[in-house]
Parts: structure tokens; sequence; C-alpha cells
């Protein structure tokens, strides 16, 4: 099976009114505000963070006060000989 994504459209969002416009805009549609500060600021939003990675520790976390989970129940007891008719 061939897996392609979904076709994405980018938006702008003004930063002057908050309006969605279409990526082919130089101003926005409703206030004429230019687009080129929020397609900068988007830009540096999407950049991933350039800090060091986190140290891993592979000895689990937060698990100390949880709840015990639950032990199996206990098999049925067999049922008795049947008991001799009294007459």
């Amino acid at each position: 099976m061939c897996y392609r994504p979904a076709n994405t459209v980018t938006i702008v969002k003004c930063l002057e009114c908050g309006a969605f416009n279409k990526p082919t805009n130089e101003t926005c549609q409703k206030c004429g505000a230019d687009l080129n500060e929020s397609r900068k600021a988007a830009d540096q939003a999407a950049a991933p963070a350039s800090a060091a990675p986190k140290e891993i520790s592979l000895k689990p976390q937060g698990l100390d006060g949880a709840p015990k989970a639950p032990g199996a129940p206990s098999a049925p007891k067999a049922p008795g000989a049947p008991k001799p008719p009294t007459n």
C-alpha cells in the first residue's frame, strides 16, 4: 500500500488583525497590513530550538506512589464429598 501525506495548505495569519490570508497575498485582505512580517514570525516559530537535549534517565520515575495492581483471584474450593443419607 502506498502512503502519501495529505496536501497541506499554508495560510498566513496577519499580525495586525488576526485574519487568515492566502499564502500568495502580499498584504492582508482585511486590513491591508504587510504580510512579510507575519511570514517571518511564523518561520521563526516553526524553526527548531537549538538547545542542548536533556539527559535521559533509565530509572523509572513517578511510579513510587502508584497503587499496586490487584493479584490474581484464588481458585474456587473443590466441593466436598457427598454426605451419606440419614434414615
